[in-house]
């Protein structure tokens, strides 16, 4: 999101932290957790920088969100590598490959904020890659100082499939109980290097 690359098309980000989304979501009724290196850190008490911040919502509350933000914010949904603009008589039926929401306060402003739009209810967790593998929305998260969080193996699960850096996994071990363990090396392929490194790290 904050590649020089995309700063060049679509603009500059603004830094975010887990306390400015826990301020936008103030008051809001629907389901918002954070996913991503944020949640990593909140596990394991790690105090690293960040170049973004996944804030993730229920996809089918989307309407609720829109209805929240109200006319304070621009959205934007982001699919297909390209940006288009949510405007408030919109229909809530996004453009196929709609992944996320952008935020920001004008066109002239950074973008702010970038939510992440899940097949998950406020019931279930469903993951995104394969949504048969499910499991209670609460068991998905923790919450922190307040903030409500992906556990690490959801966040590992994703990341896995673009990350294959064994010293990434490793900042998270510490987090990862036999359960959390066995749950992350069934979504792994079977020749992911993380299945090794998992096996072999022991539980204390």
């Amino acid at each position: 999101m904050q590649s020089e690359e995309g700063r060049e098309l679509y603009g500059a980000w603004a830094e975010r932290w887990p306390a400015d989304a826990a301020e936008l979501f103030d008051g809001y009724s629907g389901s918002w957790w954070i996913g991503g290196g944020w949640a990593i850190d909140a596990a394991t008490g790690l105090d690293r920088p960040h170049g973004d911040l996944d804030v993730v919502i229920p996809r089918s509350e989307l309407s609720l969100l829109r209805g929240w933000l109200g006319g304070r914010w621009q959205l934007w949904c982001a699919f297909q590598g390209a940006l288009k603009p949510l405007r408030p008589h919109d229909s809530d039926v996004l453009p196929i490959g709609t992944t996320s929401i952008w935020l920001r306060r004008s066109a002239y402003g950074q973008w702010e904020y970038e939510i992440l739009l899940d097949p998950s209810d406020t019931e279930s967790w469903r993951f995104r890659r394969d949504t048969a593998v499910t499991m209670p929305l609460e068991d998905a998260l923790f919450t922190a100082r307040g903030i409500r969080y992906a556990k690490p193996q959801i966040v590992l699960a994703y990341a896995a499939a673009e990350q294959a850096d064994v010293a990434w996994l490793e900042q998270a071990l510490p987090a990862l109980d036999d359960a959390a363990r066995a749950w992350l090396k069934d979504r792994l392929t079977e020749d992911h290097p993380w299945r090794a490194r998992l096996e072999a790290e022991p539980v204390e």
